[in-house]
């Protein structure tokens, strides 16, 4: 603010030299200046809303992981704050959690719990959104083909366990209600 006074003083003084040379009358002076302090202070106003604003963006995005950990969708926290989907999409790339295990898909130690089970699947499988039903139906060929270990659940605690896992910032939520994927989506993937 000092550095704005100082070049407005600055610039305030050669204009008065040369209203004094082109004997500018008094009126014209006195509204030239009403106008310039008036366009000083809009632009300290602008500073000081360009600060609040990302002041106020640092806080939506601090709150993000809080809001999924206790159920809030991103287009609901989007609704909620003005920002875009896209947007808070590209803030949760930025602060998604990494994924343990998933890389072991069918193979490797048995999960120790349904969430984990259904990250695994995710990550066997070849699809790029998931649903609930997809995915229990999926852990259910696996149990009876492949590995009888696997912790199982119903379709709703199946449900439970993607939602938790998008909670936790460990899946994207899809597109559309109920679809989940391990990838952001597309258009954050060229972005």
């Amino acid at each position: 603010m000092p550095d704005v006074r100082v070049k407005y003083l600055t610039h305030r003084v050669r204009n008065l030299y040369y209203a004094v040379v082109m004997q500018v009358t008094a009126e014209e002076l006195e509204r030239r200046r009403v106008i310039e302090d008036e366009l000083v202070s809009l632009g300290a106003d602008r500073e000081r809303i360009a600060h609040q604003d990302s002041w106020n963006r640092a806080r939506i995005r601090r709150l993000i992981g809080p809001a999924r950990d206790v159920g809030i969708t991103v287009r609901d926290i989007a609704r909620m704050t003005g920002l875009s989907t896209q947007t808070l999409h590209a803030w949760k790339q930025d602060l998604i959690r990494p994924i343990p295990d998933i890389h072991y898909g069918l193979l490797g130690p048995t999960p120790r719990i349904l969430e984990e089970a259904v990250l695994r699947t995710m990550g066997a499988g070849i699809e790029r959104e998931w649903t609930a039903i997809k995915i229990y139906e999926r852990m259910r060929e696996i149990r009876e083909r492949i590995r009888a270990d696997w912790p199982s659940g119903s379709a709703d605690q199946v449900a439970r366990a993607m939602e938790q896992l998008a909670r936790w910032q460990m899946i994207w939520d899809g597109s559309n209600h109920g679809r989940y994927r391990v990838a952001p989506p597309a258009d954050l993937q060229t972005a």
